[in-house]
């Protein structure tokens, strides 16, 4: 193990292009590893990496630890509400990390028992004569779904370690999901899944089924079921996970901090030449890092790989994965009826056989946190081109929408509607859900990105190269980085 800081002097050029090539860092930071990225595989890859003898620095943008993991302090009720991720859904040995961070994972999920009401949210118009499916049918087409999930799970879960070459690939998995729902008559599953995580895929009818299961399969579906364990910490505050490893961590974590440049190796051959990055705090000094491995926690999108230099092979792949930009938070509006659920359905016909959602940009659903004087959960999903003001009020409007459509009543102030919503929390989580096209899956894309791993002195974890749930990325860890300390 390598660890030691070496303090030297730093210059900024006048010129933001120079600041890249003439920065004389402030400081040195010499470790094994390399972690870019601070949310659920980020801080579980680092604090792996620490038990298993290796020195770490972790470069997070934001100023804590935790990614999706978020929660909102309601001082009316005392309550603190998760936002972003939920709970922790039972998978392998998976809660092992909690319980390595002394966190308790001892209490189960527990959901407010709001009645729902269908809408079309672009229109503000209640969906006439939509019925939910009968609960018997409901689990006995989820146990359908499970049935044909399983044969698939080695393939997919944790990661794609065991993906077939593209001339095996099963095409249930290329398919676009409604094709698949309808071969396997599990159309009375459909809008439990979508309503709980798919409708992050922001067309998830439309999508190959590869990218459903990740969205939604096996750990969700058997927690729908009562067969896995949906669970939150004692206190019912996920957080207390990040702040666990953030104690652990210490001065490991540069926070408010992002990678301004690489320098990598062309090639892995060379053992003992490592990666080299530029980093930015708040304060605008430069911190180099050297390391001898790098591991990027973070989505691989153009934007935030533009710093690594990547080469035509590298960019040829990641280039290829698209985007939906998914939204979650806390608001409240005095039009909004509490132990109700706002719940976003399309007219169309198909909408009334489970088979045709809403796709993206679009509001997906505002329900009552129960125990609350007037708190709502939202959740949105937007395009690329959208951004946090765009979905602001996109949420806006269907709110007035609704109360021009006489779902809802207007404020009792008179006002307009949208004026009154107010957002407590509005959590961006970016880009999500990555995915490419059946044809890109033909073409030995998931090979190709397998490939990467190790390139460079480089590995990558987090939803793009696993699935978007905290637990199957702890368990996609302890499968990947092996691979990153070995002849360290």
């Amino acid at each position: 193990m390598r660890q030691h800081i070496v303090l030297v002097g730093c210059f900024l050029a006048p010129t933001a292009a120079a600041v890249f090539t003439d920065c004389r860092c402030k400081r040195t930071i010499v470790r094994d590893v390399a972690v870019v990225g601070g949310g659920a595989s980020g801080a579980h890859a680092a604090v792996w990496l620490r038990d298993n003898g290796q020195s770490v620095v972790v470069v997070e943008k934001a100023a804590q630890l935790g990614g999706h993991t978020a929660y909102y302090h309601d001082a009316v009720s005392g309550k603190d509400i998760n936002v972003g991720v939920q709970g922790w859904i039972e998978y392998k040995d998976s809660l092992d990390f909690p319980k390595r961070m002394n966190v308790s994972s001892s209490r189960s999920m527990s959901f407010t028992p709001n009645v729902a009401q269908y809408i079309d949210t672009k229109t503000g118009k209640p969906v006439p004569n939509y019925k939910a499916p009968a609960t018997a049918d409901m689990n006995a087409a989820m146990q359908r779904y499970l049935d044909v999930l399983e044969q698939y799970e080695n393939m997919v879960l944790p990661g794609f370690f065991n993906f077939p070459e593209p001339e095996n690939i099963p095409e249930d998995l290329l398919m676009p999901f409604v094709d698949f729902v309808e071969k396997y008559n599990l159309s009375a599953a459909v809008p439990q899944v979508w309503d709980s995580t798919a409708m992050g895929l922001g067309d998830t009818m439309n999508m190959p089924t590869l990218w459903v299961m990740q969205a939604s399969g096996v750990p969700m579906v058997r927690a729908m079921l009562g067969q896995a364990a949906s669970v939150v910490p004692a206190s019912g505050r996920l957080y207390d996970l990040f702040e666990s490893v953030a104690s652990f961590l210490g001065g490991d974590v540069l926070y408010s901090s992002t990678v301004l440049s690489a320098t990598r190796p062309e090639s892995s051959n060379n053992p003992r030449q490592g990666v080299s990055l530029h980093v930015r705090g708040t304060d605008g000094q430069v911190t180099c890092i050297e390391a001898k491995r790098l591991v990027i926690a973070i989505e691989p999108t153009p934007e935030n790989m533009a710093p690594f230099n990547l080469d035509t092979t590298e960019s040829s792949v990641l280039g290829k994965f698209r985007f939906p930009t998914v939204y979650a938070g806390i608001l409240r509006h005095p039009s909004l009826q509490t132990l109700t659920a706002y719940t976003a359905r399309t007219t169309d016909p198909a909408s009334y056989n489970y088979t045709s959602f809403p796709v993206a940009p679009q509001l997906g659903r505002i329900e009552y946190l129960g125990d609350t004087k007037d708190l709502f959960h939202f959740w949105a999903v937007g395009t690329t081109s959208d951004t946090t003001a765009s979905m602001q009020a996109r949420i806006q409007q269907s709110i007035d929408a609704m109360i021009a459509s006489g779902v809802l009543l207007p404020p009792p102030d008179g006002g307009s509607g949208g004026s009154g919503v107010e957002f407590e929390l509005f959590a961006n989580h970016g880009h999500m859900h990555a995915y490419v096209s059946a044809d890109e899956l033909r073409a030995g894309f998931v090979q190709k990105l397998n490939a990467l791993q190790g390139r460079r002195h480089t590995w990558y974890t987090g939803g793009a190269f696993s699935a978007g749930f905290s637990t199957v990325l702890w368990e996609f860890n302890k499968v990947l980085l092996p691979s990153v300390v070995e002849g360290l």
